[in-house]
């Protein structure tokens, strides 16, 4: 059904652009007693206006829609979809039917069917934040981030103020490794809608994600005490807890998430997981056992528990928790890592060996399963195969290091710079790129303090390596002074 609640923005209706043919006076007239009968609520007596501006005119365009509209409105959804559809055959330039259709099919999980009639909808009104706003909703959900996020930006050019759009955009941006651009975005929603739960729930997990361990807690604390009930925001507040170091303070909500809702398999995971860290093994298993007990698809509690058998040396129970677990997920590379590691301790060399290979599949940076594998290998003689891993596992473990050197060289160059010293910064920027190649934000603070320094065409060079690195770059024009995107104005 077409959702109550919407913004207004998004639920007014548009003027119609026109029928294809012009319907009978005595058709047209029953379209404003429909809304009349709509705005005094009595959707019935909308329904059978529009039913019959339709019998005088089949192919009326707009009473369709508007039909459609109203059906969508009573829960009728399958009706209102096949009335946006006839409208759009009788019109296809009809605005109002392509976004409703678009934006109701989006709202019953058909993203990908909903692309279709929300692109003709923007492209019959490319000045609409709300035909924008599901385009980039329905772009998001089928994995198209790069297009997902300019049909976003689009939406709060059009319309700052329009805070669901600016968390959306916040969460796209997120998905396409832009965590700060996210990150900015995000606040930008709350500050618009301080009393949006979601924004607020988003901000936070955005915080601890960025490493902003006090500002995490202190958002989804204040969240959870002004809501009880939503037992997502108490999960993720102990998430934060436990990023945080506070264990005790994290098994505590756990316990009482539990005691609350005693068939939710993820608070039970998450206390089994806190408990673990906390070396109360005993509590922990009976947790998490729990956990695997009341989700028989979920992954993760069986393989938490595995680790804790393999870990008190239960080889045998390990193996059969990561064979349940990978049961659960085939793609789990780290249940794949630790069967191979638990069968090499119980001496099936070869089938650790084909663990390993799997685990390379999934994680191919994954030196640890390189340098196991290349172990695995010697053991059974095979010499050359043993050397190539091993080979591979020193360059993997050879660019981590070298990656977190270039991560410090370009908070030194990002200081500097702000110290006013360009030439250091210069040459502390150029340390990190040669470290890290494939570093964005190496190249593009190095672009910015050669612009700072005069050399502008080597800074474009570096604007465009960033740009190719991190698409989402593409947005920033050179020369500004912050990596997250400004703020759109009107």
């Amino acid at each position: 059904m077409i959702p109550c609640g919407l913004p207004v923005l998004l639920l007014a209706l548009a003027a119609s652009t026109g029928a294809a043919a012009v319907p009978p006076a005595a058709a047209r007239r029953r379209v404003p007693a429909g809304l009349a009968h709509e705005k005094a609520g009595d959707l019935p007596a909308a329904t059978d206006a529009y039913r019959e501006a339709l019998r005088l005119a089949p192919r009326y365009a707009e009473a369709r829609d508007h039909l459609g509209f109203v059906l969508g409105r009573q829960g009728r959804t399958e009706e209102a979809l096949e009335e946006f559809r006839r409208a759009i055959e009788a019109d296809p330039k009809l605005f109002d039917a392509q976004y409703h259709l678009g934006a109701t099919l989006w709202w019953t999980g058909q993203a990908a069917a909903a692309v279709t009639p929300l692109t003709a909808a923007v492209s019959l009104r490319t000045r609409d934040p709300g035909a924008r706003y599901y385009l980039g909703r329905a772009l998001r959900d089928t994995g198209k981030l790069k297009e997902a996020v300019t049909e976003l930006r689009e939406a709060v050019t059009r319309a700052p103020a329009f805070a669901a759009a600016h968390l959306q955009l916040g969460l796209a941006l997120q998905d396409w490794g832009d965590r700060a651009g996210g990150l900015a975005e995000l606040r930008r929603a709350v500050e618009l809608g301080p009393g949006d739960v979601d924004a607020r729930n988003a901000l936070g997990l955005a915080l601890m994600q960025s490493g902003e361990g006090e500002a995490a807690v202190a958002t989804l604390r204040a969240l959870a005490e002004e809501h009880p009930e939503r037992t997502d925001v108490r999960q993720n507040l102990g998430a934060a807890l436990m990023q945080k170091g506070d264990l005790d303070g994290a098994i505590a909500l756990y316990r009482e998430l539990v005691t609350r809702a005693p068939q939710d398999a993820l608070a039970f995971h998450n206390l089994g997981l806190a408990l673990k860290q906390k070396d109360a093994l005993a509590e922990a298993e009976t947790a998490l056992r729990r956990a695997a007990e009341l989700d028989p698809t979920l992954p993760d509690p069986v393989y938490t528990l595995a680790v804790l058998l393999w870990q008190t040396n239960r080889l045998d129970e390990a193996a059969g928790g990561c064979r349940d677990t990978i049961a659960r997920s085939p793609d789990y590379a780290e249940a794949h890592y630790l069967l191979g590691t638990v069968l090499r301790q119980q001496g099936d060399t070869d089938g650790a060996i084909a663990e390993f290979r799997e685990t390379i599949r999934l994680q191919p940076a994954s030196a640890e399963a390189h340098l196991s594998l290349g172990q695995a290998l010697r053991r059974k003689g095979d010499r050359e195969g043993s050397a190539a891993a091993l080979a591979e596992a020193n360059r993997l473990n050879q660019v981590k290091v070298d990656r977190q050197a270039a991560t410090f060289a370009v908070d030194l160059g990002k200081r500097r710079l702000g110290e006013g010293d360009v030439a250091g910064a210069v040459a502390s920027l150029r340390d990190a790129v040669r470290l890290a190649p494939d570093m964005a934000d190496a190249h593009l603070q190095l672009a910015r303090a050669l612009e700072r320094q005069g050399a502008s065409a080597e800074a474009r060079r570096h604007f465009d390596e960033a740009r190719r690195l991190a698409p989402y770059l593409r947005a920033q024009a050179a020369g500004r002074t912050s990596a997250a995107p400004a703020i759109p104005q009107p």
